[in-house]
């Protein structure tokens, strides 16, 4: 399955955006950001939530309507990277704007479940189970690492004596680039309707 090398590194990073900043960064950046109160984080909380959820349903019969999966994840992934890139880029532009775009990478980030897919469809049937888990151990296996490094990072820019948004540039940066990286990986990668 070598041809799974090719789609490995984006199942390594795609999550990343929405599990990081979903699952630690949203509220912290937030409340630095815009001095948000609980209220406010938690609307926003549940609003890159609702995303999330739909972004699953959203990309299930996409691959049928374009004829292509990896150029639907491709594009997902670059709608995500210019969120990420928006977010670094527009400081403390307002509070609406970053809740937007916080938003827009819990609903575009969700293409893991047609990553899987597309993996799948290049493994064997008698080892596409080995081939899943594999994914799904990329991918969690970088949401873990990114979830304690951005912490060490972030712990840096505190202190540091960085406030507000530019606290957070370096994880954003980081996450820019890991994703811009793996796209450019990816992008090589044959495409597989199986």
């Amino acid at each position: 399955m070598p041809v799974l090398w090719l789609i490995i590194p984006l199942v390594f990073v795609n999550y990343l955006p929405v599990a990081a900043l979903r699952g630690l960064w949203i509220g912290p950046y937030l409340v630095d950001t815009y001095g948000a109160n609980a209220t406010q984080v938690g609307n926003a909380s549940m609003m890159m939530s609702l995303a999330i959820i739909a972004g699953t349903f959203a990309y299930g019969p996409l691959d049928r309507v374009f004829g292509s999966r990896k150029w639907v994840i491709f594009a997902g992934n670059v709608i995500v990277l210019t969120a990420l890139v928006a977010l670094l880029l527009s400081g403390d532009f307002s509070f609406t704007w970053a809740v937007s775009l916080f938003t827009a990478i819990g609903f575009f980030g969700m293409t893991f479940p047609m990553i899987v897919a597309h993996g799948r469809a290049f493994a064997p049937p008698h080892i596409a189970g080995r081939g899943v888990t594999l994914m799904n151990l990329f991918s969690i296996s970088g949401v873990g690492f990114f979830q304690v490094l951005s912490g060490k990072m972030h712990a840096a820019q505190i202190a540091s004596g960085i406030t507000g948004a530019a606290r957070y540039s370096d994880i954003l940066l980081l996450m820019s680039g890991l994703i811009a990286i793996s796209l450019l990986i990816y992008a090589f990668s044959k495409d597989n309707l199986d």
